[in-house]
């Protein structure tokens, strides 16, 4: 069975067309949004709304094994399938296929999956046998474009290509973050005709693909990179008091790291130790224990609580502070 493309099934939907169970797949979290608000306001409250890592078989069982108050049937959408999967024990992947073969027009099931590609194991060999296979996939940078551009005159604003391609290279070709940016442009706008790029750098924040760990990375090797970082982080995503918390666990972990080392443990009894098992951590561990001496750890520690008196009793300014903080230890 071909699979169908969730943007086609939004536009033109109709729960008749589709089978009982319905599996939708795929990296686009909007449309998958989108599609579930499509449902919702077509059946209303009589939707049952699932999240996989609060759901037991036996909760979907009793939704399609009861009879409906509603002549068009039991209607139920479960989200994070990962996660229901995790909480499977090992007999039950069966049972649960069982239940989907056993539900029957008019009721309909919706299971939503967040990867990109469908494993060839079980339960999805099957599922693929009994479903309808919906995939939202990330929109070609072209399709990204003209759903933006879209997006905006519909709210009646004008736009012109060349800002709207610059406002789309803020969104990294992510749908759902461009959505919340784009309603504050909006709102922004909102007394006038025309967007320009002005307005566009005054509101919009890019997405930034760093993350905590990457920052982390590069701040204990003193990459002068790892100060762009912390600051695209502390203004889109992290507190600095979140990230100073991470920098102090790191330096700890650290600390042990190579006080154990230095008191002639082995290697492998020290990851053991401290829980570090995967191959690319235990090799960051090494790298960063080359580039710091114990004495820079600990000077690193003494400067960062030295950081929180001054943020929380001399009331310095949290975010200057930090990034002064950061620049010190870099480039020290």
């Amino acid at each position: 069975m071909a699979e169908i493309n969730i943007i086609q099934l939004i536009k033109n939907f109709s729960f008749e067309d589709l089978l009982p169970v319905n599996f939708v797949y795929g990296k686009e979290d909007l449309l998958k949004k989108q599609l579930v608000e499509k449902i919702k306001s077509l059946k209303g409250d009589n939707v049952h709304i699932f999240w996989g890592d609060e759901t037991s078989i036996r909760e979907i069982e009793e939704v399609f094994s009861s009879s409906s108050l509603f002549s068009e049937g039991n209607v139920a959408v479960l989200w994070d399938f990962e996660s229901f999967l995790k909480g499977l024990k090992k007999d039950d992947t069966n049972r649960f296929l069982d239940i989907l073969r056993r539900i029957n027009s008019p009721d309909r099931f919706f299971i939503i999956y967040q990867k990109d590609k469908l494993p060839l194991k079980e339960p999805f060999k099957s599922i693929k046998e009994i479903a309808n296979i919906i995939v939202s996939p990330t929109l070609t940078p072209k399709a990204f474009v003209l759903s933006i551009k879209k997006k905006i005159e519909g709210n009646g604003k004008n736009i012109d290509d060349k800002t709207v391609l610059y406002l789309t290279s803020k969104f990294k070709n992510d749908l759902m973050y461009a959505k919340q940016e784009i309603e504050k442009l909006l709102i922004y706008v909102s007394d006038k005709d025309v967007i320009t790029e002005e307005d566009i750098d005054k509101v919009v924040i890019p997405k930034i693909e760093e993350n905590i760990f990457v920052f982390l990375n590069r701040f204990f090797t003193k990459d002068p990179k790892a100060v762009e970082i912390f600051i695209n982080l502390i203004e889109t995503t992290h507190h600095p008091f979140e990230v100073q918390s991470f920098i102090l666990n790191q330096l700890n972990k650290l600390l042990i790291f190579r006080s154990l080392l230095d008191e002639g443990r082995s290697l492998d009894s020290v990851f053991s130790q401290l829980g570090i098992k995967h191959p690319a951590q235990k090799g960051i561990f090494q790298k960063i224990s080359s580039v710091l001496t114990k004495e820079d750890m600990i000077r690193m520690i003494k400067e960062l609580y030295n950081l929180e008196i001054n943020q929380k009793i001399n009331y310095r300014d949290i975010y200057e502070s930090s990034i002064e903080y950061v620049l010190k230890m870099v480039n020290g």
